[in-house]
């Protein structure tokens, strides 16, 4: 069985986990027994409770486990430690026999997972061979269809043979009655002659009645043939009629086939059904029993918790008690060593001496609070006093620094400065020297510079304009030559593809890809098929004109496409009719709940209005609508609303208006705004008990208020039967309580 059934052994065990962990939540942390429960008291256990043969001081902690020991309970009786080992006993002896029954369960559960997985095992086999039996039959009814679809194809080979030799048929036929026309024509003329020339030699009309005679004999011979083809088409169709109808059989066979497979796993789930049934009653039961045991296990796994812990708390206890025995034999030796001492007087004494040393302490302890207090105050100074020392030496070094790096910057500028002197006086020397040339022969150095530099200045233009010349016609020589083989390129490459165009050549290289469900393809085959269909029609028809059948039936093949279109449009109008169906209720019940008025139509013209608050389904409206406008008819319930009928309907001439008016005040009558006190809804279930207490028949009903708002009142009134609104009316006595909640109002019904 798979692990999703709600019957299996996993979920069952995932269920009562999870019902052992609620209950272990619900019940809380443990569980106390009726016996005497123990308070814990807390020890110090440090190092300074450990028994030492130096001699020691009374301090606080040792008066306060003093004081701990004579304020603690004393240990239990013997008899309650009997007790509680009895039920100590008791319980392990238990939970054993809880164990035992768990693993007995567990057991119980494994064979059942085995026979549930032998079950599982045939079922997987089972619906193997149902697989291969479908398959098997698939196989077959793919053959039976081929086997249909070779004969469809034959039998529309055969039409078209039958049809063109029918065509040649006809038209010899046409041509052998014209040469008979012809023929009895050329004998009446031949008649004619005879009469009037009685010389005329007989041999021609011996000839012409010869042919008039084999001309005849093959007319009836024409005729038999004719009504052998008539014979083979009626066959043919008749064979067509056999074929739809085993066609029909068939699908008959094969729906008759499913229904039967169907019934058979019914029939075989319905078997199992009362065998699961009372396997999941047994395994419903045995939930039960593991429940109920493992609910007992946790008790008494708490309840042995519960024991331990007290048993901790014993052992605990009786730890302390030696311990406090030892302190006890401690304290009586420090007695003795205070009394040797000369501490004589009892506790009193004692007493007197800690008082005596505690204000010494409190004393001490508050001389140190001062020089602390004063400490702090030093340590202070000081941390000030280093803190001022450090920012000064900060400022010292900062200073230090920068004065390191002024000198440095000095050291720097008159190094520049003396460079700078070394450069003006070398400048000066050298604008010394060159005064000196200029003044002795400026003139003729001038004079002589001049040409030489102007001479070499054209040379190096020459040079530039000849080199500048030599690369334009290089670069102009090259990008020429390139551009016009391109152009030359093109030219050719534009010609080749004009002359492959004229040509209808295309691009040996090109490949075109064909869609393999081309939509084109498809669409141009299914237009051949039609126009072949249409022009085997026509042909049929000429023929049945040209035979003078004018009266035919059409083919099966089109009363089957009729019959189809048929059903199409029945199926199509049947579900618009559902479609309008279901949209109008829809509209009319969100006009009824958003509006609060139920429109019903009883005839043309005619309208019915009931209201969502009315008392009464006999309270409603009618109108009647016509081209000259809404017309209000008198009822029973418009009898009651003469005011708001003169006021909306006479002087304002508003519909809308009244039927707002009169929806608010069907809706202030109904509503109540009480609200039902638990004072009242108590009074009111104790009357309901004493009722049923004194055998009165009581009937409990829910029914939805009449507004969305619960009126929150306790009524009782004379009610014959609860209408459709929940609104009785009528001789039985009715306590109605509504309860604020979803719209929800309860009805109890006491009989009289």
């Amino acid at each position: 069985m798979d692990d999703q059934d709600p019957t299996s052994v996993i979920n069952m065990i995932k269920d009562l986990r999870s019902g052992t962990e609620s209950y272990r939540k619900s019940i809380g942390a443990s569980l106390r027994f009726s016996g005497a429960s123990y308070i814990r008291t807390k020890f110090n256990e440090s190092d300074d409770s450990v028994i030492s043969p130096k001699r020691q001081k009374l301090n606080e902690s040792d008066t306060s486990i003093i004081n701990q020991t004579q304020s603690d309970s004393a240990p239990g009786s013997p008899w309650e430690w009997r007790r509680m080992k009895g039920e100590v006993i008791s319980l392990k002896t238990r939970l054993t026999h809880q164990e035992a029954t768990v693993q007995q369960l567990h057991n119980v559960r494994r064979q059942m997972e085995e026979i549930f997985e032998k079950e599982k095992g045939l079922l997987q086999v089972q619906v193997e061979q149902d697989a291969q039996t479908i398959q098997q039959l698939e196989v077959r009814l793919d053959v039976a269809r081929r086997t249909i679809q070779d004969a469809r194809e034959a039998q529309a080979i055969a039409e078209k043979e039958w049809s063109q030799i029918r065509n040649n048929l006809e038209k010899k036929i046409a041509s052998l009655l014209t040469e008979n026309a012809q023929l009895s024509e050329n004998l009446k003329n031949a008649s004619t002659k005879e009469s009037s020339s009685p010389l005329q030699d007989t041999s021609e009309s011996n000839e012409l009645q010869l042919k008039l005679e084999t001309m005849e004999a093959k007319a009836t011979m024409l005729e038999g043939r004719m009504k052998d083809y008539l014979k083979v088409q009626q066959d043919y169709e008749l064979q067509n009629v056999e074929l739809q109808n085993m066609k029909i059989k068939l699908e008959k066979l094969e729906s008759e086939r499913a229904l039967w497979e169907e019934g058979k796993m019914l029939v075989g789930r319905a078997a199992r059904a009362n065998d699961l049934e009372k396997e999941l009653n047994v395994a419903k039961k045995t939930i039960a029993v593991l429940k109920e045991s493992v609910r007992e296990k946790l008790l008494l796994e708490e309840q042995m918790a519960n024991m331990t812990k007290r048993l901790e708390h014993t052992e605990k206890v009786e730890q302390q008690v030696a311990v406090l025995e030892a302190k006890r034999s401690e304290l009586a030796l420090r007695l003795q060593e205070y009394e040797t001492i000369g501490i004589i007087g009892g506790p009193t004494a004692v007493k007197r001496e800690l008082n005596r040393l505690q204000q010494a302490e409190v004393d001490l302890r508050a001389e140190e609070g001062q020089l602390r207090s004063r400490l702090d105050a030093v340590l202070r100074e000081s941390q000030n006093l280093s803190k001022n020392y450090e920012n000064a030496k900060k400022l010292a070094t900062d200073v230090t620094s920068s004065k390191e790096k002024l000198n440095k910057l000095v050291s720097r500028l008159q190094k520049k400065m003396i460079l700078v002197t070394r450069e003006r006086d070398s400048y000066r020397q050298q604008l010394d020297l060159y005064e000196k040339e200029m003044t002795v022969d400026g003139n003729n150095a001038m004079t002589e510079r001049i040409p030489a530099l102007e001479r070499a200045i054209d040379g190096y233009r020459d040079l530039v304009n000849k080199l500048e010349a030599d690369l334009q016609a290089v670069e102009t020589g090259t990008k020429k030559n390139e551009c016009n083989k391109l152009r030359e390129e093109i030219e050719q490459l534009k010609g080749e593809l004009e002359h492959r165009a004229l040509k209808g050549d295309f691009n040996c290289n090109a490949r075109v890809l064909h869609f393999t469900m081309n939509p084109s393809a498809i669409a141009e085959k299914q237009a051949e098929e039609k126009q072949a269909a249409l022009l085997r029609e026509v042909e049929e028809l000429r023929a049945k004109v040209g035979s003078g059948n004018y009266g035919a039936t059409t083919s099966s093949l089109q009363i089957q496409e009729i019959a189809e279109l048929k059903q199409t449009h029945e199926i199509k109008i049947a579900r618009l009719k559902e479609a309008f169906k279901a949209s109008s209720q829809e509209y009319r019940q969100a006009c009824y709940q958003l509006f609060g008025w139920r429109v019903d139509r009883t005839k043309e013209g005619y309208y019915k209005l009931s209201s969502q608050y009315a008392e009464s389904p006999d309270d409603f409206l009618f109108f009647h609508v016509g081209e000259e406008g809404v017309d209000m008819l008198e009822t029973v319930f418009s009898t009651n609303l003469s005011s708001l009928i003169e006021q909306y309907l006479q002087r304002q001439h508003s519909v809308p208006m009244f039927l707002n008016a009169v929806q608010s005040d069907l809706f202030s009558q109904q509503t109540v705004t009480n609200v039902v006190t638990s004072r009242k809804l108590t009074e009111l279930l104790s009357r309901i008990k004493i009722l049923r207490e004194g055998n009165v028949e009581v009937e409990n009903r829910v029914e939805p208020s009449h507004s969305g708002y619960p009126t929150g009142d306790v009524t009782s009134r004379p009610c014959s039967y609860v209408p459709r609104k929940g609104r009785p009316v009528c001789p039985r006595r009715a306590i109605s309580i509504a309860l604020f909640g979803e719209g929800t109002v309860t009805v109890i019904f006491i009989s009289d």
